[in-house]
């Protein structure tokens, strides 16, 4: 079954679970910033595995939103966690209320309670996003010094729409359709998957998967797990890798296990 949208936004979440679920349990346990002996184990374990999980999925957010240029890669992770700190003040002020009646967060107390949902998110920054924050090492861009639109079909490049530009990082095969993804988006055109691979030049990407095509340049790591493994491109979409089509990628980049 082909890997569908909603599996590829859902996954990051989902393939960290178990440290969010730790993290919030820990905080549960130790109680910090004045919530023990205020709220009892029960409410005090529930609001703050709530509140990672919610901190965590606004740091994801987050790290797409906050520009990388202007902001130095050492200070990017506070920048982050201040970020997402910001909306995260407004829930924790409207939560605790609701745990602790009659504890109503005036105006001019929230610049105290910003503080402290910027030090859990600073936490849930350098613990859990780690990894996201890490630079990823390429491949070896094959295709990266040449003129990577003139290798693709006139025939799949025109039914394009402008929006998208024509820097093409991967192909996906839906029904009778081909997505085809750039680095601006995504869309739809009528055409086979086999006719467009047939028409590309072999060194500028290969086939991981039967609905899936990806260019080489696009990779930026690979994700192991149990069941399959995936490859990440730089936008952040997640190619899945096949078992008939893991041996190529194997040998095109000799550093991924074989595929489910």
């Amino acid at each position: 079954m082909p890997f569908t949208m909603r599996q590829r936004r859902a996954w990051p979440l989902a393939r960290r679970a178990a440290p969010v679920l730790g993290l919030g349990v820990l905080l549960g346990f130790a109680g910090p910033f004045g919530s023990h002996p205020p709220l009892s184990a029960p409410v005090r374990y529930a609001f703050w595995i709530g509140m990672v999980f919610v901190g965590y999925a606004a740091a994801l957010a987050a790290e797409k939103l906050v520009p990388e240029a202007p902001v130095p890669r050492p200070l990017r992770p506070g920048a982050v966690a201040i970020a997402s700190a910001l909306p995260l003040t407004f829930v924790a002020a409207w939560v605790i209320p609701l745990l602790r009646p009659g504890h109503v967060y005036q105006p001019s107390q929230l610049p105290a309670l910003f503080c402290i949902v910027a030090a859990v998110q600073l936490a849930i920054v350098f613990t859990l996003l780690r990894k996201s924050n890490a630079q990823p090492q390429p491949w070896p861009p094959s295709a990266q010094n040449r003129e990577r639109s003139g290798a693709f079909p006139p025939a799949l490049l025109s039914r394009l729409p402008s929006r998208l530009g024509q820097e093409i990082i991967a192909l996906e095969a839906e029904d009778h359709y081909l997505r085809v993804h750039t680095t601006l988006g995504s869309d739809l055109v009528l055409m086979r998957l086999s006719d467009a691979i047939a028409a590309i030049e072999p060194d500028l990407g290969l086939q991981v998967h039967r609905s899936w095509w990806v260019a080489q340049d696009a990779i930026c790591e690979v994700i192991r797990s149990e069941q399959r493994s995936h490859l990440k491109l730089r936008n952040g979409l997640l190619a899945p890798v096949g078992r008939t089509y893991s041996a190529a990628v194997r040998a095109r980049a000799a550093r991924l296990p074989p595929g489910d």
